[in-house]
């Protein structure tokens, strides 16, 4: 099938065909695909007051972006999250229909979100599980829920647990991540017996129905009642059909399979499906996407184009861009030459620093491969030697559950809300409360408590854990159980509030320090990109973008300056100086 190269101001003129679109990046796609819809709505008669165009992007951030940019032509329009579409008008109208089958009780279901780990629900699992007869020896079936140790393995397990596209049955299969069964600390890693593992990975759809019937709701379970509806009643894609004749998906590569195949069956039953991104900047392996699915995406009568502009980066940039990528070369379209690129080596801190003074009175972008290290320049502190696991280790340290989940839920929503992030800082504290029919009693508690812990920040930011959980107790919840001795009070005594918080993930960050992952589809005037060890600098060196994907998140990351880049890596050798000398400057920090 012939592959058009275009422009971002090129229209179709047949919008009534299903089109895939390539775009690397900076190649204005976000620009092409809000005039593609105008092009839509300005030309199509399949559409009316309830017929809309639907366009899918990968964040809230995104949503508003392309909102804006649509303007007055956005009341036919709906932009949202795939996760917000597929719940809003699958999973909520007819969740109905698959009740019964998977122990949902529909009158507690009320949205989506992360649902925490229930050892007890893992326990209640265990005992009645099918294959339980076969683990009744004291040491393989009692010690396995009884002891610490394996409580914190079984916890790390659970957490594991995903969904998967069987291509054989055309199914969804539940599985969890055989290498995260174990605890670790201080480098002892303790696995739990691998008799019980064998005999445990099945039946996981039971384990899920009691939170399904509980009411809870994860991001992954959209998809997967989602899947479920549309195989099982065909007749809700015809629904979907008369309300958005047409549908975009931006950020396509990023895409699970069982996305894919949800957007295949509405689109093969008639919904005029457009797909856009880049197979190279595919960088959520860990939530199942791959990258040859971009590729390989196919639909009746499909067009193919590929933007080869470069609307973003400097010349300097795109010529950094070309050197790495070998499948396409990047046309300049801003034709600006600023200055050529920054490897600093040493401290990443004072990389920072140096990054700054070379962009005056210009904001300097960090993108860094972890939210650890990102948290870690906000604090303008290099991490070493700091535990990124802390977090996880507080719930699975501490056995007083109304107590352990009080303090993270605290360090989380503190987090959230000095980023301005104060409805997640909210909604992370709201979850604690049990006011069901009665959400706004919710909502102002978690508002006076977070309040509260704003207010009296510098009380308790360069205190122990130990000392911040005696001050949640005086001042928020005096009910929860005071930390008294052995291991621990250990863990609470040896570390303090800002480790903890450093290990917080931001959602859809907007700082000046995020990881590369929060960072996609956006832009900046500079990036510092930070490097964790040399050899994470051969993506400019050694580059194998399509086998591996480390090195695309890198490449990502580089493509989303405009002005000026830096790199941050703490040691180089002499000889991957010589061979950076052409497109990059080095210094020594």
């Amino acid at each position: 099938m012939p592959i058009t190269t275009i422009n971002s101001d090129y229209k179709i003129a047949d919008i009534d065909n299903n089109f895939k679109i390539s775009a690397g990046p900076g190649a204005g796609k976000t620009y092409w695909l809000v005039n593609h819809i105008k092009n839509i709505l300005h030309n199509s008669r399949k559409l009316s007051i309830t017929r809309k165009v639907a366009c899918i992007t990968y964040t809230n951030t995104a949503v508003e972006t392309i909102y804006k940019r649509l303007g007055t032509s956005a009341t036919q329009v709906e932009v949202s999250t795939i996760h917000s579409f597929l719940y809003k008008h699958i999973v909520k109208p007819y969740i109905s229909f698959i009740a019964d089958e998977y122990n949902i009780d529909i009158s507690k279901v009320d949205g989506h979100d992360d649902i925490k780990t229930s050892f007890k629900k893992i326990s209640n699992w265990i005992e009645n599980h099918p294959n339980a007869s076969s683990l009744r020896h004291p040491f393989t079936f009692n010690q396995l829920t009884k002891l610490q140790n394996n409580k914190t393995a079984l916890i790390n397990w659970f957490n594991s647990i995903s969904y998967t596209l069987n291509q054989t049955n055309n199914d969804i299969d539940i599985s969890l991540v055989r290498s995260e069964a174990y605890y670790i600390e201080d480098d002892d890693r303790r696995y739990l017996n691998r008799i019980c593992l064998n005999a445990l990975e099945h039946n996981l759809i039971e384990y899920k129905k009691q939170y399904w019937n509980e009411g809870k709701v994860s991001h992954d379970d959209v998809l997967f009642f989602s899947f479920q509806i549309l195989k099982k009643f065909p007749f809700v894609s015809e629904v979907l059909l008369s309300k958005f004749p047409y549908l975009v998906i931006d950020e396509f590569q990023d895409s699970n399979p069982i996305q894919i195949e949800i957007f295949k069956m509405l689109g093969l039953n008639g919904i005029k499906t457009g797909v856009i991104g880049d197979y190279i900047q595919s960088i959520y392996g860990f939530q199942g996407a791959n990258h040859t699915q971009f590729n390989s995406f196919i639909l009746p009568n499909l067009k193919e184009y590929t933007l080869n502009e470069n609307r973003r980066s400097s010349n300097e940039i795109i010529d950094v861009l070309n050197s790495i990528r070998t499948d396409i070369i990047q046309l300049k379209y801003r034709n600006a030459t600023i200055e050529k690129p920054i490897v600093f080596i040493g401290d990443m801190t004072i990389a920072l620093q140096r990054a700054k003074e070379k962009c005056e009175l210009e904001d300097v972008q960090t993108l860094s491969r972890s939210n650890f290290i990102s948290n870690a320049l906000k604090a303008e502190i290099d991490g070493i030697g700091l535990d990124n696991k802390l977090l996880e280790k507080l719930l699975t340290t501490d056995s007083n559950r109304d107590r352990k989940y009080l303090i993270h839920s605290c360090i989380k929503s503190i987090a959230y809300a000095r980023e301005n992030k104060f409805k997640d800082a909210i909604k992370e504290l709201e979850k604690l409360f049990n006011y069901r029919n009665d959400k706004l009693k919710g909502k102002r508690k978690a508002l006076k408590y977070i309040t509260l812990l704003l207010d009296k920040y510098d009380d308790y930011k360069d205190l122990s854990l130990l000392d911040f959980s005696k001050f949640v107790k005086e001042n928020l919840d005096n009910s929860i159980s005071k930390v008294t001795g052995g291991r621990i009070k250990t863990f609470y005594e040896n570390q303090t509030f800002n480790q903890l918080s450093l290990c917080v993930s931001i959602p859809e960050d907007l700082s000046l320090h995020k990881t590369i992952h929060k960072s996609k589809g956006d832009e900046f005037k500079n990036v510092l990109l930070v490097l964790k060890k040399e050899s994470d600098i051969n993506f400019l060196l050694n580059s194998n973008l399509e086998n591996k994907e480390e090195q695309r998140i890198n490449y990502v990351a580089v493509s989303r300056a405009e002005n000026k880049l830096f790199i941050s890596v703490p040691t180089l050798s002499v000889d991957k100086q010589r061979e950076l000398n052409s497109l990059f400057e080095i210094e020594n920090v």
